[in-house]
């Protein structure tokens, strides 16, 4: 019973370190075909709550194996709009991992996706540790990571938001960003409903209703 045990625990770890493997190369990968400008988006029209849900049924299990309890509130109906859908769902789940890895005790994760006004909003929240102010401009930046002891005891490349920047600022969107630190971290992202004639606006964050231009700090 106790090999058995051992064994499991073994699998779970190699299982673990696998899909964060594969995560990060997909992560660099991508982000040096942005910094070469070959990154390409293939827009369709898509469901995003389909898109969400699909992924979360991939995740389920780690999930599950991490302790994890998910709540979802999806809606069904939403006006289709055109995206990556491979893009949008690495975003969801680089927002995932996050806040996985960032959940410290309270390990509840809560998705959304809803339409609010002239986008549709796919919110992904946690409970954990939470993101100081003083670092809320800069944690979408190319390998930033916040200088507390718990994040850099945690394993993480600093790829993962400053891709989900990216990938949003494709899709002419935004990333809203609302934390507390020891009460957890709540990221939206936002997709226009509509295409318009014009350039797609700058991608921002946003942090308690203040949007903040990428790069806006240096």
């Amino acid at each position: 019973m106790k090999d058995d045990q051992q064994a499991k625990e073994f699998l779970r770890t190699i299982n673990g370190e696998t899909r964060r493997l594969t995560q990060l190369i997909n992560n660099i990968l991508d982000f040096s075909k942005i910094e070469a400008g070959r990154k390409e988006y293939r827009f369709v029209s898509s469901d995003v709550a389909e898109v969400v849900e699909v992924v979360l049924r991939t995740y389920e299990y780690q999930l599950r194996e991490g302790g994890f309890d998910l709540s979802t509130r999806i809606d069904h109906g939403l006006p289709m709009v055109s995206i990556d859908p491979e893009a949008i769902s690495q975003a969801v789940v680089n927002l995932l991992n996050n806040a996985t890895k960032y959940s410290d005790d309270i390990k509840k994760i809560e998705v959304a996706v809803w339409a609010r006004d002239t986008d549709i909003a796919i919110e992904v929240a946690d409970h954990g540790i939470g993101i100081p102010r003083s670092d809320q401009q800069k944690i979408f930046e190319k390998f930033y990571r916040v200088s507390t002891a718990l994040v850099h005891n945690t394993k993480g490349s600093g790829l993962g938001l400053a891709l989900v920047m990216h990938i949003i600022e494709g899709h002419g969107g935004q990333v809203l960003v609302d934390s507390e630190p020891g009460r957890g971290s709540r990221f939206t992202i936002l997709i226009p409903i509509v295409k318009t004639e014009t350039a797609p606006k700058k991608a921002g964050v946003e942090i308690r209703g203040y949007p903040v231009e990428e790069g806006s700090h240096h």
